[in-house]
């Protein structure tokens, strides 16, 4: 999910270039009960956020039967080869993606690289799979996000 401090960023710079909604959702983020999905939605329909793109070319690559990184994210592989290889594979997708990307280190955050890493290496020294399970729940849960943004008709 993409942090507070990013869409603060985000929206700031989309009042400064004229956007006039942007202000709106900007005072939002300060509220209690802060639809932050709402706010994410904004934001990606006027500025297309990058880890949205990457998720959608995950979906497209696994529709169009050439990698099936996808399904195994959102299906929850529990065996302990197919969750080494899902999470090692979405690192390496990661990488090649933010090849063209000009912000690799919000990319970098919002795609939980330094997470996955992290409990990668984690299991390789301890052998505990529990940590590579949790990355990839939270990156289907992202993934789900984005899925429900972008099919959510209202604004």
């Amino acid at each position: 999910m993409i942090s507070k401090p990013d869409l603060v960023l985000t929206l700031s710079q989309l009042e400064r270039e004229g956007n006039e909604e942007a202000h709106k959702y900007l005072l939002s983020l300060y509220k209690k009960d802060t639809d932050m999905i709402s706010i994410v939605k904004y934001v990606n329909s006027v500025r297309p956020i990058e880890i949205s793109k990457f998720y959608e070319k995950l979906r497209k690559s696994y529709n169009e039967k050439h990698s099936d990184l996808y399904i195994n994210i959102v299906k929850e592989v529990d065996d302990v080869d197919s969750v080494l290889t899902t999470l090692s594979s979405y690192v390496l997708q990661a990488l090649i993606f933010s090849k063209k990307i000009e912000d690799k280190e919000t990319f970098f955050k919002n795609s939980r690289l330094s997470e996955a890493t992290e409990v990668l290496n984690n299991y390789f020294l301890t052998y505990d799979l529990t940590g590579c399970v949790k990355v990839l729940s939270l990156i289907k849960a992202d993934i789900k996000l984005f899925e429900y943004i972008k099919n959510s008709t209202d604004r």
